[in-house]
């Protein structure tokens, strides 16, 4: 392979690269590990599991409650990062549902 072939194809594969990390699949995916990790940072996730493992003895008015004070009685960076990781959550769904659907192509010989 020539000089020229070989700078052609680096350059190929760098665009095919770039292009496929910031697809729009890529960039969902991105904003959830963000969104989980800003969580994860402000909350402490070994109270939260405790606190709910306590109610959930109480039955489901119980959760119902200790959820709504939980969302309700964070702070405002928490409940952000709750809503865009939710949207991101619901967009990937989305897209794994018309993954799952879409026809194959049908091989043509031309």
């Amino acid at each position: 392979m020539s000089k020229i072939e070989q700078k052609v194809m680096a350059s190929v594969v760098v665009i095919y690269a770039v292009r496929r990390a910031t697809s729009p699949f890529m960039l969902k995916m991105y904003t959830l590990v963000l969104s989980v990790v800003g969580i994860a940072a402000f909350v402490s996730l070994s109270h939260v599991t405790s606190n709910f493992m306590s109610a959930m003895q109480g039955g489901l008015p119980s959760i119902a409650t200790f959820t709504a004070t939980a969302l309700l009685q964070t702070k405002f960076v928490v409940q952000l990062a709750l809503v865009v990781g939710a949207a991101a959550v619901a967009s990937l769904s989305i897209d794994v549902l018309r993954m799952q659907n879409r026809q194959p192509m049908p091989f043509v010989v031309g």
